[in-house]
């Protein structure tokens, strides 16, 4: 028999040139060792994932396998031993000692399988199980090595994961640190402040208990100061100001000089003062008033020279500069009362009060909005942020203020006034005649907003209810009083109604008066209205020594040198010279007015200078390019300077834009004929003639007679 040829195995080399039986896998065999290939691959895998074991315990487990290998050796356990060995084999599968060792196995199981069976040569063609098996090897190293770096490039990311969420932790850990740090030391500050006010509180206890046991007679000094204090309190509460004058001035006799008594003194004096200023608030005759108020002043210095921060005498003193309009004493005695006592809302309100008579708007602003906060109910000092505001240009938070006034205070008469006035400037004309009548149905005689009322209904155009307005007001006039502006205005609407002759005599009621007005400006343009009114009325002559007037208070009065210029301009006969005069003055005040070109353009036209006629009629058709009057005064110009094409498409623009103007298309005939367009010149007349038969007929029919006698010839 021979023996199994274990190099052939070791080789991994199956031959199918043996000797002998050749047995081959079968099928089931090869299936079983694809099963057992692929278990071998999961451990495999299997110990890829879980990491690598170390050296020691490999080697304790190699020992301990080859161990037991023996064991089923020994027993004849051959296919025990070979599953053990092939178990190392997958965990490395070069291990020469554990090869050496399998195939002494298998030529153990082939003897003593010889000894028991047939005496048969057994040959096993292992060629092809072991190209698999050195396949699968070669596969599973690259498997490790794929998983090994797929393994590494986890670690990798994993590793800086840690490192960012290490990082992290560290910086949420120093903030914590430092937030930690920061409550500690507010806590330590908010200790150290306790500490102190305690002190503080502590230090001031001890002095006034030391100053009461160091002289147990200064309660009594005190003691009969405040009795004092308080007689002459109840004396000024039921009239009797001397007792009160003389109960003070034994409190003054009686105050103490010991340690403690500048400030103590100090309050006492501006108790007082208060006391004396508030009953000056009550008292009705001027004379009692100026005895209060002369004795509160002397106590408040007296108080403010033993201690400034006394607030409510530096106040009283304030109230006294400001009476005396001296602004800058009573500016540094506000600020010390409000530096003294930050929460008392009326020496906020009058510091504001003196910022902004001093023009100080901003500030003044400020405080009336810290005294609003400090008293919401407090109407006035909403009333003046308002007018602060208004003086900072700032229209609607004014609006916001002065509604705010009155939603207070219902019957704040003043700050719907003013709300209307906010209104007006802001062409809210409907709102604001709502305001308006809000002041008239709190006071009816408010003489102010029944003359703006008629002003707000002017610019709506309600002529009747601006009269009615203006009428009203006069009535309120008191008897031997004058009212000039209030004339001119009821003038105005009564001439916008068609009251012309009713409108001049309150024109002329308005210019008698109207000395009784400081500016300028508004005396002009009363004594314009004056010279307008004659103008609208035909007197001519007065209308002219009214405009003279006006140019004498003003002279670049533009609507005056414009009307005034017209007047000559349709004089009999016309002062074209006076009127030229006239208009290039004001054309030196508005180069772009449309009234100052157009007039300049019509006397020049006059004056047969038609380069600069056409010059100043061309400058207003660009300022009012639908005016039809300027371009067809525009076409007479060019036509009368011999511009005969011009002429022509100046006339052909107008009539496209009023085909109605049968003077153009009598004048573009002309123009025609001109340039020698006899036939669109007859087209023309016979127009005119067909649609218009009675316009300038005999013109019209000596015209087309002319065009047939020339063409006749």
């Amino acid at each position: 028999m021979k023996d199994f040829d274990f190099n052939n195995w070791k080789s991994g080399a199956f031959s199918s040139e043996k000797k002998g039986i050749l047995t081959k896998f079968t099928k089931k065999q090869k299936a079983v060792a694809i099963t057992v290939l692929s278990a071998i691959v999961a451990l495999v895998l299997f110990f890829c994932i879980r990491g690598c074991v170390g050296s020691s315990a490999s080697k304790n487990f190699k020992n301990n396998t080859l161990s037991l290998v023996q064991m089923y050796l020994e027993r004849g356990e051959y296919d025990r031993a070979l599953d053990k060995l092939d178990e190392l084999l997958i965990k490395n599968g070069k291990d020469q000692d554990i090869v050496d060792l399998m195939d002494k196995i298998i030529a153990a199981k082939n003897a003593a399988t010889s000894e028991n069976g047939a005496n048969v040569t057994v040959e096993v063609d292992t060629e092809n199980l072991s190209s698999l098996i050195d396949s699968m090897r070669s596969e599973m190293a690259k498997n490790n090595e794929n998983m090994k770096k797929q393994l590494d490039k986890t670690n990798a990311e994993a590793e800086k994961d840690r490192k960012e969420m290490a990082l992290l932790l560290k910086q949420q850990q120093e903030q914590a640190e430092q937030e930690k740090v920061r409550q500690q030391e507010e806590k330590n500050r908010q200790k150290a402040i306790e500490e102190q006010r305690k002190k503080d509180e502590a230090a001031k206890k001890a002095a006034e208990e030391a100053l009461s046991k160091k002289n147990e007679a200064l309660k009594k000094e005190i003691a009969a100061v405040n009795d004092e204090i308080q007689q002459g309190k109840t004396a000024l509460n039921s009239g009797n100001i001397d007792s009160a004058f003389a109960h003070f001035d034994n409190a003054v006799k009686k105050l103490p000089v010991s340690e403690g008594e500048p400030d103590f003194s100090a309050k006492k004096y501006s108790e007082m003062a208060n006391l004396l200023y508030n009953a000056e608030q009550t008292v009705s005759s001027d004379s009692d008033k100026k005895r209060l108020h002369n004795m509160a002043v002397a106590y408040a210095k007296n108080a403010v020279a033993k201690n400034a921060k006394e607030g409510p005498s530096q106040f009283i003193l304030g109230m006294d500069a400001m009476g005396s309009k001296d602004y800058q004493k009573a500016l540094e005695c506000f600020n010390k009362a409000v530096a003294a006592d930050g929460n008392n809302y009326l020496y906020y309100y009058n510091l504001g009060r003196v910022q902004y008579m001093t023009r100080k708007y901003t500030e003044a602003k400020s405080s009336f909005t810290t005294a609003s906060q400090l008293n919401t109910s407090f109407a006035a000092a909403r009333y003046n942020l308002g007018l602060t505001n208004l003086k900072l240009n700032d229209l609607k938070s004014a609006l916001a203020e002065f509604r705010r006034a009155h939603d207070i205070d219902s019957r704040y008469e003043k700050a719907y006034l003013e709300e209307a006035r906010v209104l007006m400037r802001l062409a809210d004309y409907s709102g604001a005649v709502s305001a308006y009548l809000n002041v008239i149905k709190l006071n009816n005689t408010n003489r102010a907003a029944l003359q703006e009322l008629g002003s707000v209904y002017y610019q709506m155009k309600k002529y009747p209810d601006a009269e009615s307005s203006f009428r009203q007001s006069l009535a309120l006039l008191p008897s031997g009083t004058e009212d000039p502006l209030t004339y001119y205005n009821l003038s105005t609407v009564l001439f916008e109604q068609g009251k012309s002759m009713e409108a001049l005599a309150y024109a002329a009621k308005a210019y008698d008066s109207n000395s009784l007005i400081k500016d300028a400006s508004s005396r002009a343009n009363i004594i314009y209205n004056y010279a307008l009114l004659c103008d609208k009325t035909g007197k001519e002559t007065e209308a002219i020594t009214k405009y003279s007037e006006v140019l004498k208070l003003k002279p670049n009065h533009l609507k005056t040198l414009i009307n005034l210029g017209v007047v000559y301009m349709k004089s009999n006969p016309p002062d074209v010279d006076t009127a030229l005069s006239l208009f290039t003055n004001a054309y030196s005040i508005d180069k772009n007015n449309f009234e100052v070109n157009n007039n300049l353009g019509s006397a020049y036209l006059a004056k047969k200078d038609y380069k600069n006629a056409i010059l100043y009629f061309q400058n207003a058709l660009k300022i009012e390019p639908s005016n039809n009057e300027v371009r067809y005064n525009l076409a007479q110009a060019f036509a009368s300077d011999a511009q005969f094409d011009n002429a022509k498409v100046t006339y052909t623009e107008l009539l496209k834009l009023a085909p109605d103007n049968w003077d153009s298309y009598v004048e573009l005939g002309k123009v025609c004929m001109a340039l020698n367009d006899n036939a669109s010149a007859e087209k023309y007349f016979v127009f005119v003639q067909t649609k218009n038969p009675s316009f300038r007929k005999q013109e019209v029919s000596a015209l087309l007679d002319s065009i047939s006698s020339s063409d006749a010839k």
